[in-house]
């Protein structure tokens, strides 16, 4: 009989210790993932802040090669650099000016804009 009492009392100390333990667990439990969770949202976050400064180094560079771009479109549309490749190739301003007439052929009166009756009566005045 006293081996009888002696387990159920082992027995009842065992499920008292484990229900003091239980709320202890749980909170290191909590604490631990809680943990685990800051520590995920940090490297989310600097990830993302690598990113957006990576980011920003790309749109740098192509702001760089968007204005080496522009300046080069400049370069070419220069009338100084147009007016020398034009002359290397022999195009060049007539030193003087010869007016072709063709017999039986009337000039086309049908559509004349007021803004091209202006130019064209400047353009017939020079000699």
């Amino acid at each position: 009989m006293t081996a009888g009492t002696l387990t159920t009392r082992w027995s009842a100390r065992r499920v008292r210790d484990h229900t003091r333990l239980r709320p202890l667990v749980v909170f290191t439990l909590v604490v631990v993932l809680a943990f685990f969770a800051l520590i995920y949202s940090r490297i989310s976050l600097d990830r993302a802040a690598f990113e957006l400064h990576q980011i920003g180094q790309d749109v740098a560079t192509q702001e760089r090669i968007h204005w080496d771009l522009r300046l080069a479109v400049a370069r070419l549309q220069s009338p100084q650099r147009i007016t020398e490749a034009a002359t290397g190739l022999g195009l060049v301003y007539p030193e003087k000016r010869i007016t072709i007439e063709a017999s039986g052929v009337a000039p086309d009166t049908t559509y004349a804009p007021a803004r091209w009756t202006a130019s064209r009566s400047l353009l017939s005045e020079l000699p």
